[in-house]
């Protein structure tokens, strides 16, 4: 005799992050399965109602997701959306998640988010101190107060940023030169 079993789901709150058509939301998750998870998230500057996802949706279904608690990071697709009590809810289904990965969110692709930050460059044993302009998942924009000889095009650069927890090798791709400040576009090689 066959019997049907039901998909196991587990009712939690966890708080994520969704990379999706090129803005980072923020999210509540509240009901998980092996298969995907239901999450309410929090409007966005281009994503703000159900029918700009629902407009994104017809072109591209796919996001990544980031839950730091569960350190759980990957690809999903987006299977349906609506709007209850003033809320955003999103189903997801999972394509490729992967647990334990606390530096994997940083090193996906298609991910770049605008927040100060402050980093430390080593360029030929010099350490400079930088403020972040913006990251993603290939590098990072910072800005150095003056301009320096050692920041030159393809300058090997050990970096590190604390708040974030990240120390990589990275390499000078570009740099913006003016009578106040360099902004200078890292390119991340490897994490350490």
């Amino acid at each position: 005799m066959f019997h049907e079993r039901k998909e196991y789901r587990k009712n939690f709150s966890a708080v994520g992050q969704l990379n999706v058509g090129g803005e980072t939301l923020h999210f509540n998750c509240y009901d998980v399965s092996v298969k995907g998870a239901m999450i309410e998230v929090t409007p966005g500057k281009l994503l703000a109602s159900v029918a700009d996802f629902e407009n994104l949706m017809v072109e591209d279904s796919r996001a990544e997701i980031f839950v730091e608690e569960l350190m759980l990071s990957g690809e999903v697709r987006i299977v349906w959306v609506r709007e209850e009590r003033n809320r955003i809810l999103m189903g997801l289904e999972f394509e490729a998640v992967v647990h334990n990965a606390e530096k994997l969110w940083i090193k996906r692709r298609g991910y770049r988010k605008t927040e100060p930050f402050t980093a430390e460059l080593f360029v030929d044993k010099e350490r400079l101190y930088v403020e972040g302009i913006n990251r993603s998942t290939k590098g990072l924009c910072v800005r150095l107060a003056g301009q320096h000889p050692a920041i030159r095009a393809n300058a090997p650069v050990k970096l590190q940023i604390k708040e974030f927890g990240l120390a990589a090798l990275g390499k000078v791709v570009w740099l913006s030169n003016s009578d106040q400040h360099t902004l200078v576009g890292l390119q991340i090689i490897s994490i350490s």
